[in-house]
């Protein structure tokens, strides 16, 4: 049986339920958003915020919920755990899209190839079928313009002229570029002769840095423009279906010398003076290059090119930055028609020597001056083909110096036009097809030129200013003619001859006769004779020797005249890389005098080239 508690019970009952209501209720754990405690741990968080120092985080929190809201609002609270994940993040989103955008353009090119590709193999089939030259259309998607001397490897489709790395344009002697095929299928002779092309291991790039402006919102639809850099070829601008090619070659020459040349950068000619070894460095050599191509004008593409470089002229032995060539071209594969400063359509085929002059006085004629030119291409079958070239030329070289001393007018000579321009007109073969050689080459077995100059100098001698108004002189003209044949042979992948003879007279402005064109005691012109020839060897497809000689003969030059000037050389060029070359050449010259006889020296020149 229970007891009911007692009447003393009730009051403690009371009480101790009133003492448990006092007690303060227990604490409840209140979840804390992740980074609270970092942002709450940074110097000036919380006395942006006016927060006490020393409270901890979650006594903050319970007071104040919407305080991860503050924090987040508060660039003095920014959780740095955020910040460095969205910065990994973002990186990672842009090289991604970059990736994407690489392999868009990679894409885009390699079809861009393909189709010219088969338009060149629809031109090449389009002859055989119908017998006829291919359309002008057809012919121009895979054309491309090869430096003079020609480069033997054609640039990629679309490409500009590229300086071959073995031999680049010279300024002293050569021809222009020309607009050649850049197909697969067999091309028409260049205007200028094949010469070793860039080794295919100094040849190989990396693939360019490129940048590509997006189109404009709303704009008709267009090509991107693009610039690309490519070590050791220079600037590619693509914009509005044109393209502009930069490019340039920084040279040093080093030459040693057992007697005085003349000039020392140009070791053309050996001075009579006694024997005195020198030593000398020269970068009056370097160029830098541009080529245009625009968008095409119906069938046609027009384009220009330009060489420049830091010599005024050949006997200058000061720096200026001078433009050697600079012309104006339109074509259609099987036409060109091209205006401006330009080289000699007259023997333009060149030996592979370290000094850009490339025997000028020695046996190889040619330089440049202003001219209009016409070619043809032609082509019957993969075994044979060729190009005309004819031209209208200045009759004086701007290559030689044309200043004349007003203060001693009677030891002056002076030539100059006689009043109309020289004709100058060139017929070069090639026989059996194209094939590949060492060092990136493509070559024909046999290819063999022909041309001819003709034309007028006159020539003012013993000067005498007797009247103010009229410069009293003895005025003769000079009748000019040259005939010259060049060639060369690819004695398989590594080994071949090259080769020039010309005859003429009053050629010293085509660097022939050496440097004379007349007789200054009967004023009649000097007969001459010379050529060059060469043996070139590729050891490797970036190490090349080539072997040569030439002899320039001037009879009747007159008193203290240069009668023979002859040189024999031998060198080596190393293409180390597709932006440096290396280069190492003797010399041995002989020059006979009316007066003094045999003057002979050795020439050791070095080479250090930077293609930018």
């Amino acid at each position: 049986m229970l007891k009911r508690p007692g009447p003393c019970l009730i009051p403690l009952l009371l009480a101790g339920g009133g003492a448990i209501a006092l007690l303060p209720p227990a604490r409840a754990d209140v979840p804390q958003p992740p980074g609270v405690a970092a942002s709450l741990a940074l110097p000036g968080c919380r006395q942006a915020l006016g927060l006490p120092a020393s409270t901890a985080p979650a006594e903050l929190l319970r007071a104040d919920p919407a305080l991860p809201a503050k924090l987040a609002a508060a660039p003095a609270c920014r959780n740095p755990g955020d910040a460095l994940s969205r910065l990994e993040r973002l990186e990672q989103e842009l090289a991604a899209s970059r990736q994407r955008i690489a392999a868009q353009q990679s894409q885009l090119a390699a079809e861009t190839s393909r189709q010219d590709n088969l338009a060149a193999d629809l031109a090449q089939l389009r002859r055989q079928l119908t017998g006829q030259p291919a359309s002008p259309g057809a012919a121009i998607p895979g054309a491309a313009i090869s430096s003079a001397p020609a480069a033997a490897q054609l640039p990629a489709e679309g490409a500009l002229p590229v300086a071959t790395p073995l031999q680049s344009p010279r300024p002293a002697t050569g021809s222009p570029p020309t607009i050649a095929p850049a197909s697969p299928a067999p091309v028409p002779v260049a205007a200028t002769p094949s010469a070793p092309a860039p080794p295919a291991t100094a040849a190989a790039e990396g693939s360019p840095n490129t940048l590509s402006a997006p189109a404009s919102a709303g704009a008709p639809s267009a090509p991107a423009s693009t610039a690309t850099y490519t070590p050791g070829k220079g600037f590619a601008l693509q914009a509005g279906g044109a393209t502009l090619r930069l490019w340039a070659e920084a040279k040093l020459l080093g030459f040693s010398s057992s007697r005085y040349t003349f000039n020392p950068g140009q070791p053309l000619i050996v001075s009579p003076k006694d024997p005195a070894a020198s030593y000398d460095l020269s970068a009056q050599q370097s160029m830098v290059y541009a080529a245009f191509r625009g968008p095409k004008w119906g069938s046609w593409t027009p384009g220009a090119f330009a060489i420049f470089w830091l010599q005024d002229n050949l006997l200058a032995e000061g720096y200026s930055f001078t433009p050697v060539v600079a012309y104006g071209e339109i074509g259609n594969g099987a036409w060109r028609v091209a205006a401006g400063q330009n080289f000699d359509v007259f023997a333009p085929r060149d030996p592979d020597t370290l000094p850009n002059g490339k025997l000028a006085a020695t046996g190889n004629p040619g330089a440049y001056r202003p001219q209009f030119r016409v070619e043809r291409n032609f082509e019957a079958g993969p075994g044979f083909g060729g190009v005309v070239q004819l031209a209208a030329s200045s009759p004086v070289t701007t290559a030689l110096p044309s200043n004349v001393d007003l203060a001693n007018l009677q030891g002056q000579e002076i030539v100059e036009d006689n009043g109309w321009p020289n004709l100058e007109a060139r017929l070069n073969f090639g026989f059996g097809a194209y094939a590949d050689r060492a060092g990136g080459r493509s070559l024909r077995p046999v290819e063999l030129g022909v041309s001819g100059i003709v034309g007028q100098l006159r020539v003012l001698d013993n000067i005498r200013p007797s009247d103010p108004l009229t410069l009293v002189s003895d005025r003769s003209t000079v009748n000019v003619w040259g005939a010259a044949i060049d060639g060369q042979i690819a004695l398989g992948r590594r080994f071949g001859l090259s080769g020039e003879l010309y005859t003429g007279q009053g050629m010293g402005e085509y660097m022939a006769g050496i440097l004379q064109t007349y007789n200054r005691a009967t004023n009649q012109a000097v007969p001459t004779a010379g050529g060059w020839g060469q043996l070139y060897v590729y050891l490797a497809d970036n190490l090349r020797l080539n072997l040569g000689y030439g002899i320039d003969n001037a009879q009747d030059s007159g008193l203290f005249g240069l009668q023979v000037n002859s040189g024999i050389f031998a060198n080596l060029l190393w293409d180390v890389n597709p932006w440096l070359q290396l280069g190492l050449e003797g010399n041995y010259k002989l020059t006979t005098y009316d007066v003094f006889g045999d003057k002979n020296a050795w020439v050791v020149i070095s080479q250090v080239m930077f293609r930018l």
